[in-house]
């Protein structure tokens, strides 16, 4: 079987979970394949909530070889991306760190790319999924192509040394032994070294009913007061907290030793203090989202009666958990446009659609597009200025399903 049940709390080893919402079984959100290609399964999407410290997480943890050898998800090269990875350095600056930075989850290089560039940064990169450590490599990001554990970190060491800055963006969220990443972290920071864990914020998830951003992939659905109990037993603190729009809400959490004598931001103390999130959330968060899966399905469903041609834009996993919670195949969904260099020609796991180039919506002119990756809501209805100026609309899948 590739995938195994968790029965404690990856933050506080508490066996007090609860179940708080499931979206059935469903595929692999980023098991992109061609026509006739074999797909990875089908796993369940279901997620507890820790009594104890309040973490939520995915009930069961998917093999990450089988999830992570070959991947299809790729940094976004998006003005909205760029924008970010701007603010990230400057706030990264701001700490008065080292030049030199270790990404964890580096992908194909983009943001080390970015650091290069614009911030003088020596990079090296630590990216499992070799196809994108091979894209890295092309950029001249040196990476290596493993997952972050022991073995890693001895090649680190012997690479970098010394890193002024620990990056790990969206991907502490997808590790299963958070003890061992902690670990491996205290052998590659010394007392001077910034840590930057950035997560998305469970409280935008249940606050913007964005059941979307639940999937295999995201084992946790991180809250800091989670985040502070496990560090109670290393060597790490949270220094700083900083509030970010991308992806829907995320947060990135600062960590520095505690032997580092630099005082703590009071940001992170004003942070963990108004942070509240209870198990009445998530069964309000519950109600939400299946409502709102509902009110796409019968939307959708009225618009094809009406012989609508309905397609999507941004063949993202949240596309996947988006069509699949609504089980729309290709008698409601046409195809999905995405601007990847790796999903067109593919099917959105588990539906059968097809994923066309982002350019050719314009030639198609389907009458409704849900806008998958409402993440980049504004650059994307920008960007498409014409096919909206030619009646084409878009339906957005925000807290409310609204028609633009």
């Amino acid at each position: 079987m590739s995938y195994k049940l968790r029965t404690t709390c990856r933050a506080c080893q508490g066996t007090e979970l609860v179940p708080v919402f499931d979206l059935g079984v469903q595929p692999l959100a980023n098991d992109h394949k061609k026509p006739g290609e074999a797909c990875q399964g089908f796993y369940p999407l279901a997620i507890n909530r820790c009594d104890r410290c309040g973490l939520a997480q995915l009930s069961v943890v998917v093999d990450p070889q089988v999830m992570y050898e070959h991947y299809t998800y790729t940094t976004s090269t998006s003005d909205t991306m760029f924008r970010h990875f701007q603010r990230l350095l400057t706030d990264i600056e701001s700490e008065k760190v080292r030049r030199n930075v270790v990404e964890i989850g580096s992908n194909t290089g983009a943001l080390l790319n970015f650091m290069a560039k614009h911030g003088k940064f020596q990079t090296l990169g630590v990216e499992p999924a070799k196809n994108l450590a091979a894209m890295a490599e092309t950029m001249s990001v040196s990476t290596i192509a493993k997952f972050f554990n022991f073995k890693a970190v001895s090649q680190i060491q012997s690479r970098m040394p010394h890193p002024g800055v620990v990056l790990a963006r969206h991907v502490f969220a997808h590790i299963d032994d958070w003890q061992e990443f902690m670990a491996c972290l205290e052998g590659i920071a010394d007392r001077d070294t910034l840590v930057c864990i950035e997560v998305p914020w469970v409280k935008d998830l249940l606050e913007r009913v964005e059941f979307d951003s639940v999937y295999a992939e995201h084992l946790s659905y991180v809250s800091l007061k989670p985040v502070a109990h496990l560090l109670k037993a290393t060597p790490f603190h949270i220094h700083r907290v900083i509030r970010y729009s991308i992806h829907g809400g995320a947060l990135l959490i600062m960590l520095r030793r505690n032997d580092s004598g630099v005082p703590t931001h009071l940001s992170a103390d004003e942070f963990l203090a108004e942070e509240n999130i209870t198990a009445a959330d998530w069964q309000a968060f519950h109600y939400a989202a299946h409502k709102k899966i509902a009110a796409l399905k019968e939307l959708v469903g009225k618009l094809r009666l009406d012989g609508k041609i309905v397609s999507a834009f941004g063949a993202s996993a949240k596309a996947t958990v988006l069509l699949n919670a609504c089980k729309f195949t290709t008698n409601q969904i046409a195809f999905v446009t995405d601007n990847s260099p790796l999903k067109p020609g593919c099917l959105v796991p588990g539906t059968g659609i097809p994923i066309i180039e982002e350019g050719q919506m314009l030639s198609e002119h389907p009458d409704y597009v849900i806008l998958t990756a409402w993440n980049y809501r504004e650059e994307i209805l920008a960007k498409n200025a014409k096919y909206r100026s030619r009646g084409g609309k878009f339906i957005i899948p925000g807290k409310e399903v609204e028609i633009i």
